[in-house]
């Protein structure tokens, strides 16, 4: 693995201190792992950059830079899977000293000798730690497509975007669907927007009205008042002056005219003897 070029670490520390939501989805985007189905196999790529995708073998050192997904690594699995390659190339050479060895004589199968038996037990060395070294190797392939899932967590978990269970935490404010959705972003809240009125037609000033006539107390007192309407304020009679007290100095007025006297209205009474 020390051979295959390997993906850049993710600096976690740096990723922990940053405080706008924001810039903990992008860095979540770019630091992510994602997984591809290609001809040759699974392929990795880090981020959104577009890159080479690479084997499991180049996530080793991304991988360790994380603890929980160092800790899911399959370290034994794959401590295995080298020893049996290093066990299939030491049978391997062994092979190839039996096959020179037995060139001249040939391998007789009856009368096996020691260059027969080197050769028949190498090759049959070679075939079976082959077999156990590819198990191993398929088991530490699974291994790292699983820690792959936790490197993942483990960073939305870092950076506050998920849960303990791998589920998306949205932000404060957010609707969210049945489906776990987001629907609506505090970011995205809608605007008010300014719908243009028709202008309304304007009316024809109304002409000033005209002052009514003042009416008097005998006017206002034979008109009678109309339900529900104010009535009119009459204004106030002007007092008039208080007469001169006459005197005796004083000459009595003369009459210009004669003034009828009012007859008298009783009737008289006529007695009649009884007959």
């Amino acid at each position: 693995m020390t051979l295959t070029p390997q993906l850049p670490p993710t600096d976690f520390a740096a990723l922990e201190k940053i405080e706008d939501r924001g810039d903990r989805e992008q860095q979540y985007a770019e630091q992510q792992i994602y997984t591809e189905d290609m001809p040759q196999g699974i392929r990795f790529t880090k981020g959104t950059d577009p890159s080479t995708p690479r084997s499991w073998q180049s996530l080793d050192v991304v991988l360790r830079s994380d603890a929980s997904a160092a800790s899911s690594l399959p370290t034994r699995q794959l401590r295995r899977s080298r020893l049996f390659v290093a066990l299939t190339i030491a049978a391997g050479i062994l092979t190839v000293a039996g096959a020179a060895a037995s060139a001249r004589e040939g391998l007789n199968l009856g009368d096996i000798d020691a260059a027969g038996g080197l050769l028949l037990g190498g090759g049959l060395a070679t075939v079976g730690f082959a077999i156990t070294s590819g198990v191993f190797y398929g088991k530490s392939r699974q291994g790292y497509e699983r820690a792959v899932d936790v490197y993942n967590d483990s960073l939305g978990m870092r950076l506050g975007l998920l849960d303990g269970e791998g589920n998306y935490l949205p932000p404060r404010g957010a609707l969210i669907d049945a489906d776990g959705n987001v629907v609506l972003d505090p970011g995205d809240e809608p605007r008010p927007v300014a719908i243009p009125t028709p202008a309304e037609p304007t009316a024809p000033p109304e002409p000033a009205p005209t002052p009514a006539a003042e009416a008097t107390p005998e006017a206002a007192e034979a008109a009678p008042g109309v339900e529900g309407a104010p009535a009119e304020e009459t204004p106030p009679a002007l007092a008039e002056p208080p007469a001169a007290e006459a005197t005796a100095a004083d000459p009595a007025p003369e009459s210009t005219g004669s003034v009828p006297q009012p007859e008298p209205t009783t009737l008289a009474l006529q007695l009649q003897p009884r007959l």
